[in-house]
């Protein structure tokens, strides 16, 4: 029986699987992780089953989304702001010269 190890939110958790299934659950685990760090991320420390509970809530509403054929939202575009960004790259300049 093969085992993957999991760490979500600073704690490891021993899991047990199909011999051979190793990469995928320790995958799968870095999603889950992924979604908890959002969420304490956004809402700072959370009990644990409270979060189990939130990053359960959003893996299923991502699920029933893909199930009804609804495409994820696309990540936004960074906005940039030009002008100050004109400045930056003036005074780089400025410094280069010195």
């Amino acid at each position: 029986m093969g085992q993957a190890v999991l760490s979500i939110c600073g704690r490891s958790y021993r899991i047990s699987c199909r011999d051979g299934d190793e990469d995928r659950i320790s995958r799968l685990g870095n999603e889950i992780a992924v979604r908890a760090d959002r969420i304490t991320g956004s809402l700072g420390s959370v009990p644990e089953g409270q979060l189990l509970v939130m990053t359960a809530l959003m893996l299923a509403d991502e699920l029933a989304d893909a199930r009804a054929g609804i495409a994820p939202p696309a990540a936004a575009a960074p906005v940039v702001d030009i002008t100050r960004l004109a400045r930056i790259v003036e005074r780089m300049e400025q410094l280069a010269r010195v």
